[in-house]
């Protein structure tokens, strides 16, 4: 199996549970794992961390040839998809952030591919406007996912699956 994995797994193992200088056993695994072509990530979530100045910046820069894909004509596809499905379910407001975003990335290469998304996000209770019948607030990853038949795992669950241990 394959995860396609969200910024903020990297992200928030950087910044809360497994900084580079407490866990280095998990950023070894990730790297093992992306060079196996177990864990990846689509392009535009490149972007999303290497800009910053810090040291998951430096790793992602690393490894951005074996952990980060470009999109491919099915991905392409699948993203216009979500975009559809996006603009038909969700206010405006909310369509034109996720869309801005990596997310639909991850979800479109995840669904093109066969792939389980990796996210810390939660499945969202979805509630109707009050203004119309399209569903207010932001738009979540596992709501996506749970829409269009994409498994979703969060980052423990991936380390579990994957039988990591930190000693």
């Amino acid at each position: 199996m394959t995860y396609c994995l969200d910024a903020n797994v990297y992200i928030e193992a950087h910044r809360r549970y497994y900084a580079f200088d407490i866990a280095p056993g998990f950023w070894d695994a990730f790297s093992d794992w992306a060079a196996q072509g177990i864990i990846l990530s689509p392009l535009p979530i490149y972007d999303e961390i290497a800009h910053t100045k810090d040291q998951l910046a430096e790793w992602a820069k690393a490894h951005k040839e074996s952990l980060f894909v470009t999109p491919d004509e099915s991905t392409v596809t699948a993203y216009s998809e979500i975009a559809d499905l996006a603009v038909r379910h969700y206010e405006p407001q909310h369509v034109q952030v996720f869309l801005k975003g990596a997310d639909p990335w991850v979800i479109a290469y995840a669904k093109a591919h066969d792939f389980v998304v990796v996210t810390m996000e939660s499945l969202k209770a979805e509630q109707p406007s009050k203004k119309s019948s399209l569903i207010a607030g932001e738009i979540k990853i596992p709501n996506i996912c749970q829409r269009i038949e994409v498994k979703f795992i969060n980052t423990f669950d991936l380390l579990r699956v994957l039988r990591l241990t930190l000693r």
